[in-house]
């Protein structure tokens, strides 16, 4: 769980490649990662964006889990990542020692 820095509206921090959960034995971690991630990608809570001419989607990292999905390689597609520097730091620079 964390809370968004701007908003203070708390959301679930995962990732697929999420094993364990410090202080829990690694089975009652797996099973809880996993039913947080089933409750996280309820049908409800997904956008799956369909793609028109033109379109630009953009998702803030800070409270929104995102993931890529297969495309038609024969279409064009054009992806630029652009990041917005602000003063509260990401879970990555606060565990940098």
């Amino acid at each position: 769980m964390r809370a968004h820095p701007v908003t203070g509206r708390k959301s679930l921090y995962l990732s697929s490649h999420a094993g364990s959960v410090l202080g829990m034995p690694m089975p009652e971690a797996r099973i809880l990662l996993r039913d947080l991630t089933e409750h996280a990608t309820q049908p409800r809570f997904v956008h799956v964006h369909t793609w028109a001419p033109y379109d630009l989607v953009m998702w803030d990292n800070r409270q929104t889990m995102h993931r890529v999905r297969r495309y038609d390689e024969s279409q064009p597609r054009d992806m630029r990542r652009t990041t917005v520097a602000g003063d509260a730091p990401t879970v990555a620079q606060a565990a940098a020692p």
